[in-house]
């Protein structure tokens, strides 16, 4: 544990947000973030941290990071919907854009829970063999920003 906090620490003080994913790109907090930003949406914080991918015996099994932020806009849930559709259709460019391998599988899955609620509430889920995405996306009836929880998880490679 002691060890862990050292590690930390130590990439806190190193300017914190680089990770390589494979040998090409690393990955950085806000170099992610912006792939996925709404367009003129606010951010409202962001984060990266361990991801703690462990085995039922709390042993790691991949070495992992998980980053967040929330963007707020005053644009309508349909229309954030109707951005992520097209940025989310594969497309080589668009693919590389988001750093995902235009050849790599892909499952991209939209869900609407507003059903019953007083509220609109939206799930997309974005997932291949090494990263997780998910976009919530909210917006009251009375609220006057539509409010998109994003969160990315990532397995990185170690070793060559």
């Amino acid at each position: 544990m002691r060890l862990l906090a050292s590690v930390f620490i130590l990439l806190f003080c190193l300017g914190a947000s680089s990770f390589a994913v494979d040998d090409n790109e690393p990955v950085t907090l806000m170099g992610t973030i912006v792939k996925w930003r709404y367009p003129k949406s606010q951010f409202n914080g962001a984060a990266m941290s361990d991801a703690k991918n462990m085995d039922a015996s709390e042993k790691r099994t991949a070495p992992s990071i998980m980053l967040k932020t929330t963007m707020t806009t005053e644009d309508s849930v349909e229309d954030v919907l109707k951005f992520y559709q097209v940025l989310l259709k594969r497309d080589p460019k668009i693919d590389d854009k988001l750093g995902d391998k235009a050849e790599a599988g892909r499952s991209v899955i939209f869900s609407d829970e507003s059903d019953g609620r007083p509220f609109a509430f939206h799930i997309i889920s974005v997932n291949t063999s090494t990263a997780s995405t998910t976009l919530t996306i909210t917006r009251g009836v009375d609220e006057t920003e539509t409010r998109i929880t994003w969160k990315r998880y990532l397995q990185l490679q170690v070793g060559g």
